[in-house]
């Protein structure tokens, strides 16, 4: 077969591919998920840090039908999420409600997951969405470079951290320290302030770039001295040259120790109210697939 004669046999046999392709049947049968948009369906569910009660998914199918929810094995509370109830308010749309307990409460960055499954055996579909909570690390600071291994600010010094590029991947991210003060004068062991300052960001509760946290008295770090703070980008997401400022005006006396300086991606859904059952009433023509 010389060059010419292969080249067009290749043409032709990449042409009836693609014709073929073409008059391929779609599948009529669907499992769609909603959760903050009836225009955008969703693979898995964020459930919120501070936890959810009556919170609702929004399943719609042209099929019947089954549903399951499973937690992970290695799941520390099994009942960290509970399905209230699974109802078909009307032909072919699905209700979900679901109480979830807050993460926040145990004061560290867990991650917990379950997995909810729908399905139609009778058509050979199913649907699986997946459930979570909680945090992905991108990385963690653990200022072994320093004499005592933990970074020390006192008086009026200042510390930036960064830039960490990996930010730039993320709308919301928590960083988390550890912080804890010593000091030899016990006149100013009390009202020892850090300030935490954000350059290409803010902090979303507060909406501002300087946090200021209260610095407890201890020997290191521990869980009670474990802080962390919700930061979000100027624009829609971190910028690459994210960079984090400690700062303290505390006495000459008064030691900061930071550690354990981290980032974790927040792997909660789109902030915004979930919508109403009156969206749904669209033209019974309306496509969802």
């Amino acid at each position: 077969m010389n060059r010419k004669t292969f080249i067009l046999l290749s043409a032709a046999l990449l042409l009836f591919a693609c014709k073929k392709g073409e008059d391929a049947p779609t599948r009529e049968e669907y499992i769609k998920v909603y959760e903050t948009s009836v225009s955008k369906t969703v693979d898995n569910i964020q459930v919120p840090f501070d936890g959810a009660q009556d919170a609702v998914i929004h399943v719609l199918s042209n099929v019947p039908l089954q549903w399951k929810y499973t937690i992970s094995p290695n799941e520390a509370d099994r009942e960290w999420l509970t399905i209230k109830s699974v109802e078909e308010i009307e032909p072919g749309h699905w209700l979900v409600t679901y109480d979830a307990k807050s993460i926040l409460e145990l004061n560290s960055l867990e991650r917990r997951e379950g997995k909810l499954s729908f399905s139609c055996p009778e058509a050979s579909l199913g649907k699986f969405l997946s459930i979570r909570q909680g945090f992905t690390r991108q990385f963690i600071e653990t200022f072994d470079d320093k004499d005592d291994q933990t970074l020390v600010i006192t008086g009026k010094e200042t510390f930036t951290a960064g830039p960490y590029p990996v930010l730039n991947q993320d709308y919301f991210d928590y960083i988390a320290f550890n912080a804890w003060a010593e000091t030899t004068n016990e006149f100013l062991s009390k009202n020892i302030t850090l300030d935490v300052t954000v350059s290409g960001g803010h902090f979303y509760d507060i909406e501002k770039t300087t946090y200021r946290i209260n610095v407890p008295i201890g020997t290191g770090a521990s869980k009670d001295n474990l802080n962390y703070l919700l930061v979000m980008g100027d624009g829609e997401r971190m910028s690459a040259k994210t960079t984090f400022t400690f700062s303290t005006a505390n006495d000459d006396q008064v030691y900061v120790h930071i550690d354990n300086f981290a980032a974790y991606k927040v792997t909660e859904a789109e902030w915004g109210e979930l919508f109403e059952e009156q969206d749904f009433e669209e033209d019974e023509q309306e496509d969802w697939i």
